[in-house]
């Protein structure tokens, strides 16, 4: 019985140190840790792995791999690794929230792009749309009034030829009528072409607008030397709030 005891006592000390080791030892595999968490996280490399952190990778992943990392309202993060199964490794990440300026910026770009990057595709999508259609129409208008510019032109040319040359009084008339319907008709197409100037300057400034005070977060401020810009939007009413720091 003493033996017995002698042994099982020798055995514990034997494998108590295997122990300890074991605790501290870090969890095999690639883990994926991010703040805020809950972001998807994609390796991509000889296979792709997907999972959502805070995550292990415990298959036997090796070689170099490209890391994705992303949430929404956060941007994208993106890193390569170089796994070895028999390595336990760890990255740790603290993600950065998008803003609503660098959106106004995109937008101030092309329109809907701001949209895009805030993850407002039915937005960025009609804005596209709109911008499109609006800059087709003033292309249009644009051809449609150098059209009508040089006709006008054409009769004004004619009528002065005809006084100059001393033409009948008959031809004279028909020569003022000719250049009064051209006249009306460029002052229709310059209209018509200021109108769709101003519908591309309107999805423009709608659309930065939309990108700036309708972001979907509410932390995208803006702070240089210590003042803070933050756009406010209340009903009807728009406006910014300064705060400087002291």
């Amino acid at each position: 019985m003493l033996l017995k005891r002698s042994l099982t006592a020798c055995l514990f000390f034997i494998i108590w140190p295997f122990l300890i080791y074991a605790q501290g030892t870090p969890p095999a595999g690639f883990t994926v840790e991010t703040y805020p968490a809950g972001a998807e996280v994609t390796l991509k490399g000889e296979a792709v792995v997907i999972g959502i952190t805070p995550t292990i990778f415990r298959q036997s992943l090796i070689g170099e791999y490209k890391v994705d990392i992303k949430k929404y309202g956060y941007e994208k993060y993106t890193t390569r690794v170089a796994l070895d199964p028999g390595k336990p490794q760890q990255l740790s990440v603290t993600l950065t929230p998008k803003s609503r300026f660098k959106a106004a910026v995109r937008s101030m770009i092309i329109p809907g792009w701001g949209q895009m990057y805030s993850e407002q595709k039915t937005k960025s999508m009609v804005y596209n749309l709109l911008a499109v259609g609006s800059v087709a129409a003033f292309l249009l208008a644009d051809h449609e009034y150098n059209k009508e510019y040089d006709d006008l032109t054409a009769c004004e040319r004619a009528y002065d030829s005809t006084i100059a040359n001393g033409g009948s009084y008959n031809e004279l008339e028909r020569r003022y009528l000719n250049l009064r319907m051209a006249r009306e008709d460029a002052y229709d197409a310059e209209t018509i072409r200021r109108i769709s100037i101003g519908a591309v300057i309107g999805v423009w400034t709608v659309n930065i607008l939309d990108a700036l005070f309708f972001f979907p977060r509410e932390s995208g401020t803006f702070t240089v030397k210590g003042l803070t810009v933050k756009p406010e939007a209340d009903g009807y009413k728009v406006g910014f709030t300064l705060t400087k720091n002291f």
